[in-house]
């Protein structure tokens, strides 16, 4: 095996588990082991009333899907339903329901789930406390919510990985997004808890959950360390460390058991004078079309090293035949 694989799929159509199956032939083809990546929309709602018809329609993918492990990957919309810091019990409650729905799977040996913190604050909430202070408050108020749902998902058999954001969190978002979180437009939001192999992977294996690291949100932090526009949105000594390193750093502090979201990414943020929007990133770019220079590399890495990662492309367009996942998989495949 070259290593293991997921596709998403939503699992609320019967058809969208197919297409997500089939799709991953060619990488079988060339020995790679298929899995899938259950996608949950609709927050709690997901794992709750919607539960039934995705185990139904799973459940005729048993025996084709043997021991290959299943993730599901928990929304983080509703915001506050996945907020760590602000509502935590809320977030709790969150993740034990999916660690619930996760553990019944008729399909899959090994259940992994992953979610978000989503500790989201404004700019001068971000600003009112320093580096040492946020890190105070992970340690009181976050830490002991995600060692109460480490050790749940423990006694039910689930491995939980928390997914990696990008800087600024809703950064692929403009000012014209009309939408608010706390009073607070989604493009001015900001989280004190980004994680890299700087701070925050330590501290989330220790407390024994998983990494799982979306190459695209990392991305950002890298790319908006090196601009002068990083005020408000990256801690100060973050800045100069991240400056002198990059995404490939962050790769090589990943063990087997943890997980990558292997995607691209494309464009920075920027704001103009008068604090509006001048430009947003994009995530989920089809492989090989983003800014991720070393990305043949970082690939090479994780099959190496057997991280096992999942093809999540956003710019689809036709999600019954997914042009962007075919081109990233053609882009996988093709001479090195």
């Amino acid at each position: 095996m070259k290593n293991q694989i997921f596709s998403p799929t939503v699992a609320k159509f019967k058809g969208d588990i197919q297409t997500s199956w089939d799709l991953q032939q060619p990488l079988v083809d060339a020995e790679y082991s298929r899995g899938l990546m259950l996608v949950i929309p609709g927050g709690i709602k997901g794992v709750t009333e919607d539960a039934e018809k995705q185990y139904n329609n799973l459940k005729d993918f048993g025996e084709i899907y043997g021991d290959a492990p299943v993730m599901t990957m928990l929304s983080n919309i509703p915001i506050e339903q996945m907020d760590f810091l602000n509502h935590s019990e809320f977030a709790r409650t969150h993740v034990k329901t999916g660690v619930n729905f996760a553990s019944k799977l008729p399909i899959g040996k090994r259940k992994i789930v992953t979610f978000h913190l989503d500790s989201l604050v404004s700019e001068e909430e971000f600003n009112s406390k320093n580096e040492i202070e946020w890190k105070n408050d992970f340690h009181n108020v976050i830490k002991p919510s995600l060692k109460e749902v480490a050790r749940y998902a423990s006694n039910k058999g689930v491995e939980l990985k928390i997914e990696t954001v990008p800087v600024p969190e809703f950064g692929d978002v403009s000012d014209k997004d009309e939408r608010t979180y706390r009073g607070v437009k989604l493009h001015e939001l900001r989280n004190p808890f980004y994680l890299t192999h700087q701070w925050g992977f330590e501290q989330i294996k220790e407390l024994g959950l998983g990494i799982c690291l979306d190459l695209c949100h990392n991305r950002t932090l890298y790319e908006i360390a090196n601009t002068e526009d990083n005020e408000k949105v990256l801690h100060k000594s973050d800045k100069i460390f991240l400056k002198n390193k990059n995404l490939f750093d962050d790769v090589k502090k990943l063990e087997s058991s943890d997980l990558i979201h292997l995607n691209d990414g494309a464009g920075i943020y920027s704001r103009n004078e008068d604090g509006t929007v001048a430009s947003v990133f994009y995530e989920g770019v089809a492989l090989g079309h983003g800014d991720i220079k070393n990305l043949r590399e970082i690939v090479n890495y994780l099959n190496s090293n057997k991280i096992p990662w999942v093809l999540e492309v956003n710019e689809e367009g036709d999600f019954n035949n997914r042009p962007g996942s075919k081109k990233s998989i053609e882009w996988l495949l093709k001479d090195k």
